[in-house]
């Protein structure tokens, strides 16, 4: 998820108490302040995404913890929350919330959030729970209903079956944010976080209705995006590449002919594909076959 990931971080971060007061379940009134934390986790622990500390308005401090996940991950999600929680909880004493939310058709679709390790005997030896928030299956009118500006710019990535009747709705709610420069980055934020060409080109059309000066902006998202997507396919490629160098040593003739076929592939699915099987071929045949399926 390349192309939503930073715009996520960036958008949580400069909208946090929207977010915190949605994921703690509270309401904006009941969030005092919320820091960004940047927490040195011990050496080998991979990096969590976002973390804050919540203060509310009763003096209670909260640790909240928000992952963003695609469709796809080197390390089920699962094991993932439990590495984060685990060294989360030995650095910071207190409360500890965690959310993760599935951007992308399909993502997270078995993922509950509830986890455990048993005994032989049936006892419990270990359980972790995180938040599951699956913007993919998420209706937009949720979204509309929770009445946050901030929470809006995720419309994007909602079922949003009726775009003609929700958009000008979503549009006209952030226009009423009183701030100008407030008002622009929710609007980058929501054009960013478009995944359908179409629903962005109409949100396009009902912002330059508004504010002409704001469609400056669309086609430095729009490059934005498509580097994003540039970039994890090159890096897609070049796993492909190191997987099968390293594994199968194929002569220099054969691996530049599979460097130029993975040059003209263009799509992270079938790219994901293609570095699992160089992992699991048995010889270069395998995968050369592999690739030309």
């Amino acid at each position: 998820m390349p192309e939503t990931d930073t715009p996520l971080k960036l958008l949580v971060s400069e909208f946090a108490p929207d977010f915190a007061a949605w994921l703690l379940h509270v309401d904006n009134a009941d969030i005092r302040y919320v820091q960004p934390v940047n927490i040195e986790l011990p050496a080998g622990a991979v990096r969590a995404d976002t973390i804050f500390r919540v203060t509310l308005a009763d003096g209670r401090v909260t640790l909240l913890h928000v992952e963003f996940q695609g469709r796809h991950s080197e390390r089920p999600v699962p094991l993932r929350m439990l590495d984060y929680l685990s060294r989360l909880a030995q650095q910071e004493s207190g409360f500890l919330c965690s959310a993760v939310l599935y951007v992308g058709d399909g993502a997270g679709a078995n993922d509950d959030g509830m986890h455990h390790v048993a005994c032989h005997d049936g006892d419990l030896t270990l359980t972790w729970h995180y938040q599951v928030i699956r913007l993919w299956q998420m209706p937009a009118e949720e979204l509309l209903a929770l009445g946050r500006p901030a929470l809006l710019t995720l419309v994007g990535q909602t079922r949003l079956e009726e775009p003609e009747r929700l958009l000008p709705r979503v549009v006209a709610r952030i226009q009423q944010t009183p701030d100008a420069e407030t008002r622009k980055h929710l609007f980058i934020a929501l054009l960013s976080l478009m995944r359908d060409e179409e629903v962005m080109k109409m949100t396009e059309q009902l912002l330059e209705t508004i504010d002409r000066d704001l469609m400056l902006d669309t086609p430095f998202l729009r490059r934005i995006r498509q580097e994003g997507r540039a970039e994890g396919w090159a890096a897609l490629r070049l796993g492909v590449l190191d997987a099968l160098a390293l594994r199968l040593d194929p002569p220099a003739t054969r691996y530049r002919r599979i460097e130029v076929q993975l040059g003209a592939i263009n799509d992270g699915d079938r790219l994901r594909n293609l570095l699992q099987a160089a992992l699991r071929a048995a010889n270069l045949a395998d995968f050369e076959q592999a690739l030309a399926s």
